[in-house]
């Protein structure tokens, strides 16, 4: 499982270092980059993605739709493996679209981990812990049965 919150930077090459414990979870899959709703980019490993994909499958709608939606996410996707130090290469469009340069803020989403702007994760955990908090999170849990 990928947990907790890290900060690394980008090197000139667009590469980043993976955090140790993510390392470990990895092993020897290959990852599977993806650019992400909230305008951050989320990680699979091989794996997780083929179930992610999976999912989306499983969804209720057209399959047109569902085709669309799997376009784009292969379309924008890329695939890397980290290197001997542990990095991996974020190419230029995938670092375009998630605005990354410098500083990045990686987060763990169980099964996947999302890499942020630190502005734009600020954003976003502002939003989690003030506007929706514990009792809104229970409530969403509810919902969602």
């Amino acid at each position: 499982m990928f947990l907790g919150t890290y900060k690394q930077k980008l090197d000139s090459k667009g590469r980043m270092v993976v955090p140790s414990k993510y390392r470990d979870e990895i092993g020897e899959s290959n990852l599977v980059v993806v650019p992400w709703w909230e305008g951050n980019l989320t990680v699979f490993t091989t794996e997780g993605f083929e179930e992610y994909m999976q999912t989306l499958n499983e969804l209720q709608g057209s399959a047109a739709d569902k085709r669309q939606i799997k376009r784009f996410i292969a379309a924008n996707a890329d695939m890397c493996r980290p290197d001997a130090q542990g990095r991996i290469l974020l190419n230029q469009k995938l670092r375009a679209y998630a605005h990354l340069d410098g500083e990045v803020v990686i987060t763990g989403d169980m099964e996947s981990f999302e890499i942020w702007t630190p502005e734009m994760w600020e954003k976003e955990s502002e939003t989690l812990s003030d506007a929706v908090g514990m009792s809104g999170m229970l409530e969403k849990m509810k919902q969602l049965g």
